[in-house]
């Protein structure tokens, strides 16, 4: 499958791979996720570092043009990394993000309470897709819109930036925005349409597939997030935040009748 990104000097040409469900015009946030996290990846790379925490605020439509990565480090503690992430598109700033990265230790003997460990099948049990144009796979653990909290398995099947690897830091960031759809649908489907998301993890995924799980969902008058648990086949790794906005363009679509231009 075509790489999602073509590197052209200074600049990542999106293919029609990284294009929005949406509009074929702009990036999808799938791939936001990992332009933040290769910025940082590229920039900030350290074996003695764990990504901690990555922000993505999504303050403007990514369009499927050629687009720079831009990174400053605001901090360069020896304990703890801070970094500023700018995506531009024409110099105009179309994304931006943020990330901390922490100093590995050795991990204290104290246990405070966490979810326990999911018991899901594994993805090869479950029946996947014929293949498609997006870039990643799903594998649905049960269905959407049911009682209980959504889960899937998810692995991306192309490269993000041709001609390099996808690292295990990289499949992270490029889940991270299936937050949104995951905790954010009901059973009528999807009404909200995410600004951000935040991802925190304590180790990196091992091997390709990623679990995420709806951890839940709360809103009103308009304004909403919604939370996962994020997992690898050896357990817990990691959670993500969205924060969202009702969408009528979304609503419509769902409803299988035009949406307001």
């Amino acid at each position: 499958m075509q790489a999602s990104f073509t590197p052209d000097g200074e600049l990542l040409v999106p293919s029609p791979t990284a294009a929005s469900p949406w509009s074929d015009e702009m990036v999808n946030g799938h791939h936001m996720g990992g332009l933040v996290g290769w910025g940082v990846q590229r920039d900030c790379a350290d074996p003695e570092f764990q990504l901690s925490r990555m922000t993505v605020d999504m303050v403007r439509a990514v369009p499927m043009r050629p687009l720079r990565v831009e990174t400053r480090r605001t901090r360069d503690g020896r304990r703890l990394r801070a970094v500023d992430v700018s995506v531009l598109a024409d110099d105009v700033e179309v994304l931006r993000g943020s990330a901390v990265l922490l100093r590995r230790s050795e991990h204290p003997e104290s246990e405070p309470w966490a979810p326990t460990a999911w018991d899901v099948p594994p993805p090869e049990a479950i029946e996947g897709p014929a293949g498609g144009p997006m870039s990643w796979e799903i594998r649905r653990i049960n269905p959407w819109g049911s009682a209980e909290p959504g889960r899937v398995w998810m692995r991306e099947t192309a490269e993000f930036v041709a001609g390099e690897p996808l690292t295990p830091l990289l499949r992270a960031a490029l889940m991270a925005d299936f937050t949104n759809p995951l905790s954010n649908s009901g059973p009528d489907g999807l009404a909200f349409i995410n600004t951000d998301v935040t991802m925190y993890l304590v180790r990196d995924p091992r091997g390709e597939w990623i679990g995420m799980e709806s951890a839940g969902h709360l809103g009103d008058g308009g304004v909403a997030f919604g939370t996962t648990w994020m997992y690898d086949r050896d357990g817990l790794i990691g959670h993500g935040v969205a924060g969202a906005l009702p969408d009528p363009r979304i609503q419509a679509r769902q409803a299988g009748r035009p949406g307001p231009r």
